[in-house]
């Protein structure tokens, strides 16, 4: 293990109990040689080949579900309580595992899945993103109600408090893509990148009721996108159709107000992920995710602005160490003090070890602050020895 190079791998909790505590911790420490665990205590809906479980090689997931016993009482605030996995077979059964990856000289850090929740948004629709025409999108919670913000926070403090990961990674806590969700989809007839963009939106009635608030007519511009869309979502595309979706238009569309509408939800979504960084700092653990920039506030309404707060960035493999030291630097001065950056990696893609040792190689040298490895139970016995064998070789 190189020193201050941080060698991080995501996990189910079922992967870990699946297989024996012992037996996992030891393969992730051992064979992949790994010193950090990024376990999930709160995930979304997906179907998992698991090549190496002994009792499942294809696990059907849940469609959202926390991997802990709630402490029910700091869900005071809010309608809305998570939902337990079928996993959570027994009592402490998230502290088992937590205490087990601490005793083995692991770091546990969480991965927490915040507005992508089938189930929530289905048990709560009222919570639900909702698009243009008023329907909630049952994949994705609105990061407008209040409910939905107290809920998140309590979910964020539970899980910190609690458990005392080193870290966390925040995940979709944010407005989500318009197909984000979509199961088994039928989308056949072309759909332009505006159209698109315009459905992906949240009119939930409490975004439109803040808007509303802050002097802007949230309703008329509602209505205004209906209009707009209706006719181009009945006809097919004409090449004035296709055109892209740039910051030109944004700022001139509906006379302006596409702009002062983003402009609004961007500063009501980003006060809800700076609560949310600020329980996570103050429960003595680091926050990573991915970098907000002037294009991404788009269609996430996360804005720059939130950088500060990022102790660990996640990007992409670098082709070139000239190309990582470059992006390293750049990163590292628009985030928290001492932040780091860590070169997120696929395993799972690979058949043999140089490629990956390669990406480590680089990510060591431009000055990242370790890697990544997507994901544990995902992989096969010799992509975590290919794991294990790019680490060895960057010390």
């Amino acid at each position: 293990m190189p020193e201050n190079f941080l060698a991080s791998i995501y996990t189910y909790s079922w992967d870990l109990t699946d297989e024996g505590l012992d037996r996992s911790l030891n393969r992730i420490a051992d064979i992949a040689h790994c010193d950090e665990v990024m376990l999930t205590p709160s995930y979304h809906v997906s179907t998992y080949f698991l090549p190496h479980n002994p009792t499942r090689p294809l696990y059907y997931g849940e469609d959202g579900a926390v991997y802990f016993h709630p402490d029910y009482k700091r869900y005071f605030r809010t309608r809305i309580r998570p939902h337990v996995s079928d996993v959570v077979d027994q009592e402490g059964y998230f502290e088992r595992v937590v205490e087990a990856i601490n005793k083995r000289g692991l770091k546990f850090s969480a991965w927490i899945v915040y507005c992508y929740n089938h189930y929530l948004a289905r048990t709560y629709p009222e919570f639900a993103k909702h698009d243009a025409f008023g329907n909630p999108y049952l994949a994705q919670l609105s990061t407008a109600p209040p409910d939905a913000q107290e809920y998140l926070a309590a979910l964020t403090e539970n899980i910190v408090q609690v458990y005392k990961p080193s870290a966390v990674h925040v995940e979709s806590l944010s407005r989500l893509r318009w197909r984000y969700g979509f199961r088994n989809p039928k989308v056949l007839s072309e759909i332009t990148d505006r159209v698109e963009f315009l459905m992906g939106l949240d009119f939930n009635p409490a975004a439109v009721a803040y808007c509303t608030k802050q002097g802007f007519d949230g309703p008329e511009f509602q209505k205004s996108v209906v209009n707009w869309l209706r006719p181009r979502l009945a006809r097919l595309p004409t090449e004035s159709d296709r055109a892209p979706v740039d910051e030109a238009w944004i700022k001139e569309a509906f006379d302006g107000r596409l702009n002062d509408w983003l402009h609004l939800r961007r500063k009501q979504t980003t006060a809800l992920w700076t609560r949310i960084a600020k329980i996570i700092h103050d429960g003595g653990a680091k926050i990573q995710s991915v970098l907000a920039t002037s294009a991404s506030q788009q269609r996430t309404d996360i804005s720059p602005s939130a950088n500060r707060y990022l102790d660990r960035v996640t990007v992409g493999p670098f082709q070139s160490v000239e190309e990582g030291k470059a992006g390293v630097q750049q990163i590292k001065g628009a985030i928290n003090e001492g932040g780091v950056v860590m070169v997120s990696t696929q395993p799972g893609r690979m058949t043999r070890a140089e490629p990956l040792e390669e990406e480590v190689s680089i990510a060591k040298k431009s000055g990242a602050g370790g890697c990544t490895f997507y994901n544990y139970g995902l992989l096969r016995e010799e992509q975590l020895g290919f794991v294990g064998s790019a680490i060895r070789r960057a010390a």
